[in-house]
Protein backbone atom coordinates (compact mmCIF):
# COMPACT_ATOMS: atom_id res chain seq x y z
CA UNK A 1 0.00 0.00 0.00
CA UNK A 2 1.67 3.29 -1.22
CA UNK A 3 2.36 5.74 1.88
CA UNK A 4 -0.18 8.69 1.79
CA UNK A 5 1.22 12.69 2.34
CA UNK A 6 0.53 13.94 4.89
CA UNK A 7 -0.84 17.67 4.91
CA UNK A 8 -0.59 20.49 7.50
CA UNK A 9 -2.51 23.34 7.77
CA UNK A 10 -0.16 25.06 10.00
CA UNK A 11 0.87 28.86 11.18
CA UNK A 12 -1.65 28.97 13.77
CA UNK A 13 0.93 29.88 15.13
CA UNK A 14 4.12 28.77 13.87
CA UNK A 15 5.67 27.19 16.97
CA UNK A 16 2.75 25.14 17.59
CA UNK A 17 3.40 24.07 13.79
CA UNK A 18 7.07 23.32 14.44
CA UNK A 19 5.94 21.23 17.34
CA UNK A 20 3.61 19.36 15.35
CA UNK A 21 6.15 18.44 12.10
CA UNK A 22 8.78 17.48 14.94
CA UNK A 23 6.40 14.90 16.38
CA UNK A 24 5.66 13.04 13.26
CA UNK A 25 9.63 13.20 12.04
CA UNK A 26 10.48 11.95 15.20
CA UNK A 27 7.23 9.39 16.23
CA UNK A 28 7.88 7.64 12.78
CA UNK A 29 10.26 4.60 13.02
CA UNK A 30 12.92 4.97 10.56
CA UNK A 31 16.21 3.52 9.55
CA UNK A 32 17.08 6.61 7.16
CA UNK A 33 15.59 9.50 5.66
CA UNK A 34 14.15 7.63 2.96
CA UNK A 35 11.42 5.71 5.72
CA UNK A 36 10.15 9.15 6.45
CA UNK A 37 6.69 10.41 5.55
CA UNK A 38 6.64 13.21 2.82
CA UNK A 39 4.62 15.93 4.60
CA UNK A 40 3.01 18.93 2.86
CA UNK A 41 3.30 22.14 4.99
CA UNK A 42 1.39 25.22 4.68
CA UNK A 43 2.63 27.25 7.66
CA UNK A 44 0.04 30.60 7.41
CA UNK A 45 -0.12 33.41 10.27
CA UNK A 46 -1.87 35.74 8.46
CA UNK A 47 -5.10 33.55 9.00
CA UNK A 48 -7.04 35.92 11.72
CA UNK A 49 -7.06 34.68 15.29
CA UNK A 50 -9.40 32.47 16.03
CA UNK A 51 -10.72 33.73 19.51
CA UNK A 52 -11.24 36.69 18.25
CA UNK A 53 -13.76 35.80 15.48
CA UNK A 54 -15.55 33.20 17.73
CA UNK A 55 -16.44 35.95 20.31
CA UNK A 56 -17.35 38.57 17.31
CA UNK A 57 -14.38 40.56 17.58
CA UNK A 58 -12.73 39.41 14.10
CA UNK A 59 -12.59 38.89 11.29
CA UNK A 60 -13.65 34.77 10.48
CA UNK A 61 -10.64 32.95 9.75
CA UNK A 62 -12.44 30.14 7.54
CA UNK A 63 -11.67 31.89 4.28
CA UNK A 64 -8.22 31.51 4.90
CA UNK A 65 -8.71 28.21 6.19
CA UNK A 66 -10.25 27.02 2.87
CA UNK A 67 -7.46 28.86 1.05
CA UNK A 68 -4.45 27.22 2.55
CA UNK A 69 -6.75 23.97 2.74
CA UNK A 70 -6.78 24.05 -1.28
CA UNK A 71 -3.14 24.44 -1.56
CA UNK A 72 -2.44 21.41 0.32
CA UNK A 73 -4.91 19.81 -1.88
CA UNK A 74 -3.22 21.14 -4.92
CA UNK A 75 0.13 20.52 -3.78
CA UNK A 76 -0.71 16.40 -3.63
CA UNK A 77 -1.73 15.93 -0.13
CA UNK A 78 -3.95 13.15 0.60
CA UNK A 79 -5.70 14.40 3.83
CA UNK A 80 -4.95 16.85 6.23
CA UNK A 81 -4.11 17.54 10.08
CA UNK A 82 -4.83 21.45 11.57
CA UNK A 83 -2.25 21.53 14.80
CA UNK A 84 -4.39 24.08 15.99
CA UNK A 85 -7.45 23.28 18.40
CA UNK A 86 -9.49 26.37 18.22
CA UNK A 87 -9.39 26.55 14.46
CA UNK A 88 -11.81 23.09 15.06
CA UNK A 89 -14.52 25.23 15.54
CA UNK A 90 -14.31 26.15 12.12
CA UNK A 91 -14.00 22.07 11.21
CA UNK A 92 -17.61 21.93 9.60
CA UNK A 93 -17.97 24.56 7.37
CA UNK A 94 -14.21 23.89 5.97
CA UNK A 95 -14.52 20.12 5.25
CA UNK A 96 -17.38 20.79 3.78
CA UNK A 97 -15.59 22.59 1.10
CA UNK A 98 -12.34 20.80 0.85
CA UNK A 99 -12.67 16.95 -1.03
CA UNK A 100 -9.78 16.00 1.06
CA UNK A 101 -10.67 14.23 4.65
CA UNK A 102 -9.32 16.53 7.85
CA UNK A 103 -8.52 14.59 10.81
CA UNK A 104 -10.36 16.14 13.33
CA UNK A 105 -8.22 16.92 16.87
CA UNK A 106 -10.85 16.44 19.66
CA UNK A 107 -12.31 13.73 18.33
CA UNK A 108 -9.14 11.79 18.32
CA UNK A 109 -8.30 13.28 21.81
CA UNK A 110 -11.75 11.84 23.15
CA UNK A 111 -10.93 8.06 21.04
CA UNK A 112 -7.38 8.37 23.28
CA UNK A 113 -9.30 8.95 26.68
CA UNK A 114 -11.81 6.83 26.16
CA UNK A 115 -9.50 4.14 25.70
CA UNK A 116 -6.14 4.93 27.92
CA UNK A 117 -8.36 7.08 30.86
CA UNK A 118 -11.50 5.04 31.13
CA UNK A 119 -11.25 4.78 35.32
CA UNK A 120 -11.06 8.88 35.41
CA UNK A 121 -14.38 9.96 36.79
CA UNK A 122 -12.79 14.09 36.35
CA UNK A 123 -10.41 15.97 33.96
CA UNK A 124 -9.35 19.40 33.74
CA UNK A 125 -8.76 21.82 30.86
CA UNK A 126 -6.34 24.36 29.41
CA UNK A 127 -7.90 26.03 26.52
CA UNK A 128 -7.68 29.32 24.82
CA UNK A 129 -10.73 31.29 25.84
CA UNK A 130 -12.06 30.87 22.25
CA UNK A 131 -11.65 27.15 22.38
CA UNK A 132 -14.00 26.88 25.88
CA UNK A 133 -17.04 29.65 24.04
CA UNK A 134 -16.69 26.67 20.89
CA UNK A 135 -17.75 24.28 23.62
CA UNK A 136 -15.50 22.02 21.36
CA UNK A 137 -14.85 20.18 24.49
CA UNK A 138 -17.69 20.37 26.59
CA UNK A 139 -19.88 18.77 23.79
CA UNK A 140 -17.21 15.57 23.26
CA UNK A 141 -17.31 15.25 26.93
CA UNK A 142 -20.67 15.46 27.07
CA UNK A 143 -21.22 11.99 25.71
CA UNK A 144 -18.63 9.99 28.15
CA UNK A 145 -18.87 9.55 31.47
CA UNK A 146 -15.93 11.76 32.42
CA UNK A 147 -16.33 14.97 34.04
CA UNK A 148 -14.76 18.21 32.30
CA UNK A 149 -13.09 20.29 34.69
CA UNK A 150 -12.78 24.03 33.82
CA UNK A 151 -11.02 27.45 35.45
CA UNK A 152 -13.68 30.30 36.63
CA UNK A 153 -13.41 33.53 34.19
CA UNK A 154 -10.55 35.02 36.71
CA UNK A 155 -8.21 32.23 36.70
CA UNK A 156 -8.88 31.76 32.43
CA UNK A 157 -7.75 35.08 32.33
CA UNK A 158 -4.91 35.63 34.45
CA UNK A 159 -3.04 32.68 33.35
CA UNK A 160 -4.47 31.02 30.84
CA UNK A 161 -4.98 33.58 28.68
CA UNK A 162 -1.56 35.33 29.75
CA UNK A 163 0.37 32.26 29.33
CA UNK A 164 -0.59 32.37 25.62
CA UNK A 165 -1.82 35.89 24.24
CA UNK A 166 0.20 38.02 26.78
CA UNK A 167 2.92 40.68 26.57
CA UNK A 168 5.37 37.58 27.07
CA UNK A 169 3.31 34.77 26.44
CA UNK A 170 4.12 32.21 24.04
CA UNK A 171 2.91 33.30 20.63
CA UNK A 172 4.53 36.83 21.93
CA UNK A 173 8.24 35.68 23.04
CA UNK A 174 7.85 31.63 22.84
CA UNK A 175 8.13 29.26 25.56
CA UNK A 176 9.03 30.56 28.60
CA UNK A 177 9.48 29.94 32.35
CA UNK A 178 7.00 32.39 33.13
CA UNK A 179 4.69 31.30 30.62
CA UNK A 180 4.84 27.90 32.57
CA UNK A 181 4.60 29.20 36.04
CA UNK A 182 1.56 30.65 34.89
CA UNK A 183 0.46 27.69 33.39
CA UNK A 184 1.32 25.28 36.46
CA UNK A 185 -1.10 28.04 38.44
CA UNK A 186 -3.82 26.98 36.70
CA UNK A 187 -3.46 23.51 36.95
CA UNK A 188 -3.30 23.54 40.65
CA UNK A 189 -6.36 24.75 40.45
CA UNK A 190 -8.02 22.37 38.35
CA UNK A 191 -6.13 19.73 40.40
CA UNK A 192 -7.78 21.63 43.70
CA UNK A 193 -11.04 20.79 42.01
CA UNK A 194 -10.27 17.47 41.64
CA UNK A 195 -9.01 16.99 38.01
CA UNK A 196 -7.52 13.67 37.89
CA UNK A 197 -5.76 14.45 34.53
CA UNK A 198 -5.08 17.99 32.67
CA UNK A 199 -5.78 18.33 28.83
CA UNK A 200 -3.28 20.97 27.18
CA UNK A 201 -5.57 21.94 25.09
CA UNK A 202 -3.91 24.94 23.13
CA UNK A 203 -1.44 23.63 20.65
CA UNK A 204 0.75 26.42 22.35
CA UNK A 205 0.92 24.39 25.84
CA UNK A 206 2.61 21.56 25.26
CA UNK A 207 5.37 23.99 24.80
CA UNK A 208 5.78 24.79 28.05
CA UNK A 209 3.79 22.10 29.56
CA UNK A 210 4.59 18.62 29.59
CA UNK A 211 3.94 15.21 31.00
CA UNK A 212 5.57 14.62 34.52
CA UNK A 213 5.25 18.63 35.03
CA UNK A 214 2.18 17.66 37.26
CA UNK A 215 1.23 15.91 40.11
CA UNK A 216 -1.38 13.80 37.57
CA UNK A 217 -0.99 13.25 34.00
CA UNK A 218 -0.98 16.08 31.30
CA UNK A 219 -2.97 14.63 27.95
CA UNK A 220 -1.25 16.45 24.53
CA UNK A 221 -3.70 16.20 22.08
CA UNK A 222 -0.88 17.38 19.81
CA UNK A 223 1.11 14.31 20.17
CA UNK A 224 -1.99 12.25 19.74
CA UNK A 225 -2.59 13.99 16.82
CA UNK A 226 0.63 13.62 15.49
CA UNK A 227 0.81 9.59 16.02
CA UNK A 228 -2.97 9.19 14.49
CA UNK A 229 -1.51 11.12 11.27
CA UNK A 230 1.71 8.58 11.39
CA UNK A 231 -1.21 5.65 11.06
CA UNK A 232 -3.18 7.48 8.58
CA UNK A 233 0.19 7.70 6.38
CA UNK A 234 1.26 4.54 6.63
CA UNK A 235 -2.39 2.90 6.22
CA UNK A 236 -2.38 1.29 9.48
CA UNK A 237 -5.70 -0.24 11.11
CA UNK A 238 -7.10 2.47 14.15
CA UNK A 239 -7.38 -1.42 15.45
CA UNK A 240 -3.90 -0.78 16.60
CA UNK A 241 -4.89 1.62 18.90
CA UNK A 242 -6.91 -0.62 21.16
CA UNK A 243 -3.76 -2.78 22.03
CA UNK A 244 -2.30 0.34 23.01
CA UNK A 245 0.27 1.28 20.22
CA UNK A 246 -1.24 4.69 20.27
Amino acid sequence: MAEKIIGILGGMGPEATIDFFEKIVKGTKVRKDQDHLRILIDNNPKIPNRTLAIQGRGPSPLPLLVRSARILEKAGADFIVIPCVTAHHFYIPLQKKVKLPILNIVKELMNYVQIHFERIEKIGLLATTGTLQSGLFQKAFARSHIELILLGREAQKDFVMRAIYGKEGIKAIGPSERSKRLLLDACKELIRQGARAVIAGCTEIPLVLRDGDLPVPVIDPVAILAKVAIKEALGRSSKREEKGDL
